[in-house]
């Protein structure tokens, strides 16, 4: 995920905040790395969580890679948009 960086200030009715991180539109990939016992557990649980999503939004989809050396599962889900990231991230 990519952050654009801003400072922005709020006030409104006495309540004010600085807000530092906006999301892109562009933002559409999440990052998904975990430790797995082993790579056959790891892309079976990546598999699981992709199907997930694909239940939630129909263009999506993924790739993932186990890396020895960490012992963990490192992949990439992608939606057609950062609007179903995030609401899939949310769990809404």
């Amino acid at each position: 995920m990519s952050f654009k960086h801003e400072q922005t200030a709020s006030d409104c009715c006495g309540a004010y905040a600085d807000i530092g991180t906006v999301i892109s539109a562009e933002d559409n990939v999440l990052e998904v790395n975990f430790a797995a016992a082993d790579e056959a557990a790891g892309m079976a649980e990546f598999d699981a969580y992709l199907a997930r999503a694909q239940q939630r939004f129909a263009e999506v989809t993924g790739d993932a890679a186990w890396d020895a050396d960490s012992a963990m599962i490192k992949g990439q889900v992608t939606f057609s948009c950062a609007a179903e990231r995030l609401i899939f991230e949310m769990g809404a």
